[in-house]
């Protein structure tokens, strides 16, 4: 029995570092996805970063304090939304650690957030705060800068709900 508690001993410390070794070679690079539900969209469906990256890139220049000023780079949320024929009144995007943030139509139509994939250039790794991170432009609307906006800007979106 001491044998055996020894030994693993001996590999209990790298053992994180092996699993996440593993999964990172079953798991493509061009895996990132959200899935999408409600609104007009007939049944759940799936955008691939592929799709998003075909659609026009915008850019946004701000300042974050988790980032200082930065410039970011993504489609807009709205050609997102038209791309995918969804049609409501809120939408609900969601992380993959279950954090939730809900946005009036309105407020998307008026500030043109943009889904963003990179930042300064530099795709936005899953292990930072991509692969998807809502991004506003804080900078140009004086009215967006507190916690309440800030807190808005939600990344590692694995998930949108267009709600009635």
């Amino acid at each position: 029995m001491f044998a055996a508690l020894r030994r693993y001993a001996r590999i209990a410390p790298v053992a994180p570092m092996l699993l996440a070794a593993l999964v990172s070679l079953c798991v493509p690079a061009s895996a990132a996805e959200i899935a999408v539900s409600g609104g007009a969209i007939a049944k759940p469906a799936l955008i691939e970063s592929e799709q998003l990256a075909s659609l026009p890139a915008h850019e946004i220049t701000t300042a974050t304090s988790w980032t200082g000023s930065a410039r970011f780079s993504g489609p807009r949320f709205t050609d997102v939304l038209t791309q995918l024929g969804a049609q409501g009144s809120k939408v609900s995007l969601i992380a993959i650690d279950d954090y939730k943030v809900d946005l009036s139509m309105a407020d998307i139509e008026r500030y043109q957030p943009i889904l963003a994939l990179s930042i300064n250039g530099e795709p936005l790794p899953p292990r930072g705060r991509g692969p998807f991170w809502l991004m506003f432009p804080f900078d140009n609307h004086p009215e967006l800068q507190n916690d309440a906006w800030y807190f808005r800007a939600i990344w590692q979106i694995d998930r949108i709900r267009i709600e009635p």
